[in-house]
C-alpha cells in the first residue's frame, strides 16, 4: 500500500511513478499523496516525519525561503561615518569599484 512505502522511505514521486509503471488498477499522482500525508488522517499516523524533507507543515508551492537578516544593523550605509559620507577621498566612490575592460582605457 501507499502509506508502508511510505514508511519504508519511499518519496511520493517514486510511489506514483511505480504504480504508473505496474499499471496498477488505482493510479494516483505524487501530488495527492502529500495531501494526504498533509492531512488530518495523515497527521494522526505522523506520515509526514517519513517524507523526504520531515516537515511537520507543508511549505506553500514556489515559496520563498527566509535567509534572516543579511547584514548585521551596524553595516547599515545609514550609519556610515561622515569622512565617507562625504565622499571626498579616493577609496569613499562606489565606482572606484568597477574594472573595465582595456579597449575602454585603462582601468
Amino acid at each position: 500500500s501507499v502509506i508502508e512505502r511510505i514508511v519504508h522511505g519511499w518519496s511520493p514521486q517514486q510511489i506514483a511513478g511505480r504504480m504508473r509503471l505496474e499499471r496498477h488498477p488505482i493510479s494516483v499522482s505524487h501530488e495527492t499523496i502529500y495531501k494526504f500525508a498533509y492531512s488530518p488522517d495523515g497527521h494522526a499516523i505522523k506520515l509526514w516525519k517519513h517524507l523526504p524533507e520531515h516537515r511537520a507543515r507543508r511549505r506553500a508551492r514556489h515559496a520563498r525561503r527566509r535567509h534572516g537578516q543579511r547584514f548585521s544593523p551596524d553595516l547599515n550605509i545609514l550609519r556610515r561615518p561622515d569622512v565617507v559620507a562625504d565622499r571626498r577621498q579616493f577609496g569613499h566612490w562606489e565606482c572606484d569599484l568597477i574594472q573595465f575592460r582595456q579597449k575602454f582605457g585603462k582601468a
